[in-house]
C-alpha cells in the first residue's frame, strides 16, 4: 500500500476552473497513531511562480528528508523556518518526510479520546499562502475515525487500520485533521452528503444534527446560491470548543445536547460555508463574522428588537480607547473584538437593509457570492455587489459605518405641543451622522411610527398630529446603531470586564480562595487582572464570599435593584455611589468560585446571573427608568 501511496502524491493538481492565478497544490500522506499520539507525514508540493520557498514546520516535528524536483537536498532551519533558494520561477516541486510526537494538549493534540492538529499549525510543509488545493490520504489504527476539511472520496477499513481520502479541489484555507473514537452517521440531501463524526455518549443526537443541518443548507442555497462543498461533517471534541471550518464544525462534546447547539450555532457554522470559506476575507477588515451572526443567528431570533439592543448594550461598556473602526476587525482575540467585529458589524448589515429594502439587499447578497466564491473579497466588493443591486451610490453609508469608528449620540433637544403639530428637534454630536430615525408617536387616534431623516447636528421638524398627543418615542425598537442613553440600559458585566483600568479586588486573606479568585477575574475580564483596592479610582470587581462582599457593596453604596434569588454564587453588575462600574461576585465557600470559571465569563452581556453548583438558577437585566428619548404630554 505505501508504494500506491507514493505514487499517489506524485500526482499534479487538475486545472482550477475560475481561478484567478495559479495556486499551490499539496498531496499529504498521514500516518497517527492517537494512542502514542505519533505521527509521519509525507508532503509533496508542486507551485511555481517564485524564485525562493519559504516555510515553517511545527516544533514537535522532525524533517527527516527533503526533495526537490527528485533530488535530494539538505536543509537547515531557524527556529522551525526553513529558505530554500530557486534557480528559477518555474513548477517545482517539493517534497519532505517528516515525524514526530503531537502534543497531548494545546492548540494541538493528540490522543485516544480525540486528535486535532490545525491547517496554521505547521503540521505539513506551510508556506504561508491563503489558499491551496490538496489531497489527503489519512491513516488511523482501526477503532479511530479520522477525517479533514475537503471532500470525502474514499475510505476503507483493512489489516487493523482506517484510511480516508480526502480532496479540496477549489482553492481553501490549509486542511485541519481530526481524529477520534467516533461512530459516523450520514445522510443524503440532493448532491450534498452530511456526515457525523460523534463519540459513542453523543451519538443518539446525530440524526437530530444532520436533519438540522440539512435543512440549514436548502435555507441558505436558496438565499445566496448553491450550497459550496459536496460534504458538510459535524465533528464531536473531547475539549470544550466549538470551531468552523470549511464544510465542517467541530463541537466539544459537552456542548452537543445543548438546544441552542442545533438552532443559532449550527446555523453560524453552516452559513460559514459561503461567507468566510466561500468567500474568502480580502483586505479591508473581516466582513464575513458580523453578516454571517446577522444572517444565521439574528435571523433565527425569536426577539430581533431584544437583540439590537443586546448589541447596543455591549457597545455602551467598550471603552473608547479600545474602539475602533470595523476595518480594523480581524478575527476574535477578545470580547472587545467580538463587540466590534459581530455585533457592530451584524447591525451595519441590518440597517443596511433597512436602507436599500429586503430585495435589493438579497440580490446584492447573491451578486457578491455569485462574482467572488472561491476568492477572496472585502468591504469595497460588498459596497459594489449593493449599489449595482440598489440602483445608486452608498459611499456615504459605507464611509461613515464601515471606515469611521464610534457611534452617533442622539437625544432630544425640543419637543413643544402647537398649534400646527409636534415642533421637535433632535440632536447628534459632531461630526454628525446621516441618519433614518423612527419616530414613535401615540395619539388619541392610535399609534403610527414615521422616519425622519438626520444629517446634521441639529435637526427641526414639524410633525402633524391627528389628535391629542399622548407619547413620544425615539428610535423606540433600537433601529439605528448609536449610544444608549442613561435609562435605555442597565448596567451588565461587560461594563467591568471589557475596561483596561478594572480593579480587581479579593476580600480574603485564605491563600486557597485568593488563588480561585485570581483565575476567575483572568476569565473574566478582557484584559490581565490589575488587583488594587476598593477605594481606588475606575471599575471594580470584587470577588468574595457572600458576608464579605454584602458589606463591600454596601460601604461602596452599590445597591442592587432587586432581590437576587439564593444560589451558591451570585455575580451582578452594579453602580458604586460616585458613580463608578462595579461587578460583585459573591460565593459561599471557595469551591463554588471554581466551578463558575468556565461558565460566568459566558454571562458579561447580562445584569446578573446566579447559580447552584454548576448550573445557572436565573440571569438577566435590571429595570431600567424611562428612557431620555420618550416624552409623555398631558391630554
Amino acid at each position: 500500500m505505501r508504494t500506491l501511496l507514493l505514487a499517489i502524491l506524485l500526482v499534479t493538481a487538475p486545472p482550477l476552473a475560475g481561478a484567478s492565478q495559479p495556486v499551490p497544490h499539496h498531496d499529504i500522506w498521514v500516518n497517527l497513531d492517537p494512542e502514542t499520539r505519533r505521527i509521519e507525514v509525507e508532503n509533496s508540493f508542486t507551485f511555481d511562480g517564485r524564485d525562493e520557498l519559504a516555510f515553517r514546520l511545527a516544533p514537535w516535528l522532525t524533517l527527516e528528508s527533503a526533495q526537490l524536483d527528485g533530488e535530494p537536498i539538505e536543509l537547515e532551519s531557524e527556529d522551525g523556518h526553513y529558505l530554500v533558494p530557486l534557480d528559477d520561477e518555474k513548477t517545482h516541486r517539493m517534497g519532505i518526510v517528516l515525524n514526530g510526537e503531537v502534543p497531548a494538549e494545546g492548540p494541538d493534540f493528540a490522543g485516544p479520546e480525540g486528535s486535532f492538529l490545525s491547517g496554521y499549525s505547521g503540521w505539513f510543509l506551510d508556506t504561508g499562502d491563503p489558499r491551496m488545493t490538496y489531497r489527503l490520504v489519512l491513516q488511523v489504527p482501526a477503532g479511530q475515525r479520522i477525517v479533514a476539511s475537503g471532500q470525502l472520496i474514499e475510505e476503507e477499513e483493512e489489516n487493523g487500520t482506517y484510511q480516508a481520502t480526502m480532496v479540496g479541489n477549489r482553492p481553501s484555507e490549509r486542511p485541519s485533521l481530526f481524529a477520534g473514537p467516533y461512530e459516523i452517521k450520514e445522510l443524503r440531501d440532493g448532491d450534498v452528503r452530511l456526515r457525523s463524526y460523534f463519540h459513542p455518549e453523543v451519538a443518539e443526537l446525530a440524526d437530530d444534527y444532520l436533519a438540522a443541518a440539512a435543512q440549514l443548507i436548502e435555507r441558505y442555497s436558496e438565499e445566496i446560491g448553491p450550497y459550496p462543498y459536496e460534504d458538510f461533517h459535524i465533528i464531536s471534541a473531547p475539549i470544550p470548543v466549538g470551531l468552523g471550518f470549511p464544510n465542517l464544525t467541530y463541537v466539544g462534546r459537552r456542548v452537543l445536547p445543548l438546544p441552542f447547539m442545533r438552532g443559532r450555532s449550527l446555523a453560524h457554522e453552516v452559513l460559514h460555508n459561503w461567507w468566510g470559506n466561500g468567500v474568502a476575507i480580502g483586505p479591508g477588515g473581516n466582513w464575513s463574522e458580523g453578516l454571517t451572526t446577522y444572517m444565521a443567528d439574528y435571523a433565527l431570533s425569536d426577539e430581533p428588537s431584544a437583540m439590537r439592543l443586546g448589541w447596543l448594550r455591549d457597545y455602551g461598556a467598550l471603552p473608547a480607547d479600545r474602539d475602533g473602526p470595523v476595518t480594523a476587525f480581524r478575527y476574535k482575540v477578545n470580547d472587545a473584538s467580538q463587540v466590534v467585529g459581530y455585533g457592530k458589524v451584524a447591525f451595519i448589515f441590518y440597517m443596511l437593509e433597512q436602507e436599500i429594502g429586503e430585495a435589493a439587499f438579497s440580490q446584492g447578497l447573491r451578486a457578491f457570492w455569485r462574482d467572488h466564491q472561491f476568492k477572496e473579497a472585502g468591504w469595497a466588493e460588498l459596497q459594489a455587489a449593493f449599489e449595482q443591486a440598489a440602483g445608486r451610490e452608498l459611499d456615504w453609508f459605507f464611509s461613515q459605518w464601515v471606515e469611521r469608528k464610534g457611534a452617533p449620540r442622539l437625544e432630544i433637544a425640543e419637543a413643544e405641543v402647537l398649534n400646527e403639530g409636534l415642533s421637535l428637534v433632535l440632536r447628534q454630536e459632531a461630526p454628525a451622522y446621516r441618519l433614518s430615525v423612527p419616530l414613535e408617536l401615540t395619539t388619541s387616534a392610535g399609534t403610527r411610527v414615521l422616519y425622519v431623516d438626520l444629517e446634521g447636528e441639529e435637526t427641526r421638524l414639524m410633525l402633524p398630529l391627528d389628535g391629542p398627543l399622548l407619547s413620544l418615542r425615539v428610535d423606540p425598537a433600537f433601529d439605528v446603531f448609536r449610544r444608549l442613553l442613561p435609562g435605555e440600559s442597565a448596567p451588565i458585566l461587560r461594563d467591568v470586564t471589557l475596561a483596561s483600568d478594572t480593579a480587581t479586588v479579593v476580600l480574603s486573606d485564605d491563600d486557597e480562595l485568593r488563588e480561585i479568585a485570581a483565575a476567575l477575574a483572568a476569565r473574566l475580564l478582557d484584559t490581565p487582572p490589575r488587583f488594587g483596592e476598593a477605594t481606588a479610582g475606575g471599575p471594580l470587581l470584587v470577588i468574595g464570599l457572600s458576608d464579605q462582599v454584602a458589606a463591600a457593596a454596601q460601604a461602596l453604596g452599590a445597591v442592587k435593584t432587586e432581590v437576587l434569588d439564593p444560589g451558591s454564587v451570585r455575580a451582578w453588575a452594579t453602580r458604586t455611589a460616585d458613580g463608578r462600574p462595579a461587578v460583585f461576585v459573591a460565593a459561599d465557600d471557595a469551591a463554588a468560585f471554581g466551578l463558575l470559571l468556565r461558565r460566568l465569563p459566558h454571562y458579561g452581556a447580562s445584569s446578573y446571573a446566579v447559580f447552584e453548583a454548576r448550573r445557572p438558577t436565573i440571569s438577566g437585566f435590571w429595570r431600567t427608568g424611562d428612557s431620555p428619548l420618550s416624552r409623555q404630554f398631558a391630554q
